[in-house]
């Protein structure tokens, strides 16, 4: 508040009246409102990353233990596709997420065979997907 003396020697007052001041208020909760939508954003967008790094990381893992199973012809002729999907479960913040894996296993020729593995999950009621690819190698050819 500003004090200055008016020319009839009164001291006048200047500052903000209490409507100003609530519309001062009023625009501050307006943006403070707004910032925590986009902080819910992104705390969303990070939960979603977080959730598909894993997925790469399960389906990576489950790819090393098929190519690393195959160490002859009997285990090379022994790799075949899982007959019903494999449940990963992670920790995930404070909870846990529950993750679909599945693996498929073809052959190209008599001597490999193309291996894809596949992991799917839900977040926020949407169905997402992630698959990854590889050739084995028969050892004993």
């Amino acid at each position: 508040m500003e004090l200055h003396v008016n020319s009839d020697n009164s001291i006048g007052r200047s500052g903000f009246t209490l409507i100003e001041f609530c519309v001062a208020i009023l625009i501050m909760m307006v943006g403070l409102l707004g910032l925590l939508q986009v902080v819910n954003v992104a705390t969303d967008n990070n939960l979603g990353n977080m959730l598909r790094n894993e997925a790469v990381t399960i389906a990576d893992n489950q790819m090393v233990m098929a190519k690393t199973s195959v160490v002859d012809t009997a285990t090379f002729t022994a790799l075949v596709s899982t007959a019903a999907p494999i449940l990963v479960s992670t920790p995930v913040r404070s909870g846990s997420k529950s993750y679909s894996v599945t693996r498929t296993v073809t052959s190209v020729s008599t001597n490999s065979k193309e291996i894809v593995v596949t992991v799917s999950w839900q977040h926020k009621e949407k169905p997402f997907q992630y698959m990854i690819s590889s050739l084995a190698v028969n050892p004993g050819s």
